[in-house]
């Protein structure tokens, strides 16, 4: 039985930034990674999709999504599980499942409760409790980001030292070094870190499935 994640998001207040959301979704296809199935598309107005392979190993890519669509804000919603039908198309608006359903639950419990921005159902409550926890501090840090410490710190780990990045960003590199800082990067980098340990707890996915 195989395990895939679905990240299904949507874009807060995109009525008022249609020309915004216009731009981002005609170049979504420059967001990639080695984990996607299926690529970060738009559908249905105002929300992003997107299939990865097995539970999602670390947040970064949810950063990585965040990044790009700035300055628009999401909600998103991550469902574990079973794909049951379309698993091969292009596009995974053509795909269905338990792991859709989830995201899907997921997301709707987001616009519930409006100062959550990711939200994790995976058919196993005890994960979602850990995760979920985690996900909300991480995104607590997050907000607080300005846009300079957002290019600082996602320049930085692109190039690996903050020499490099400065010179990208035009800045010295205490500069950098500075805005990853105040963004507390060091946090974020243990988060992310740690979230692949706590899916190690359930080494049974069927648990994670919860079918």
């Amino acid at each position: 039985m195989e395990l895939y994640t679905v990240l299904t998001a949507d874009v807060i207040d995109s009525r008022r930034q249609e020309t915004l959301v216009a731009a981002k979704k005609a170049r979504l296809h420059e967001l990639t990674d080695a984990a996607l199935v299926t690529p970060f598309t738009f559908s249905r107005g105002d929300e992003i999709q997107a299939v990865v392979a097995g539970a999602l190993s670390s947040p970064a890519l949810l950063r990585k999504l965040r990044y790009y669509c700035l300055p628009l804000q999401l909600r998103i919603g991550i469902g574990f599980g079973r794909i049951t039908s379309g698993l091969g198309a292009n596009s995974s608006w053509e795909m269905n499942g338990p792991a859709f359903h989830r995201a899907r639950q997921a997301l709707d419990e987001l616009k519930q409760h409006r100062h959550w921005r990711t939200r994790l159902v995976s058919g196993d409550p005890g994960l979602d409790q850990m995760v979920n926890t985690l996900l909300n501090l991480y995104d607590v840090i997050q907000s607080r980001w300005t846009l300079s410490q957002w290019e600082g710190v996602m320049v930085y780990e692109a190039t690996g030292s903050y020499q490099e990045a400065g010179q990208r960003l035009g800045v010295a590199f205490q500069n950098v070094e500075k805005r990853c800082r105040a963004a507390r990067w060091w946090v974020i980098r243990e988060a992310e870190a740690a979230f692949p340990l706590l899916l190690t707890q359930y080494t049974d996915l069927n648990l994670v499935l919860g079918e």
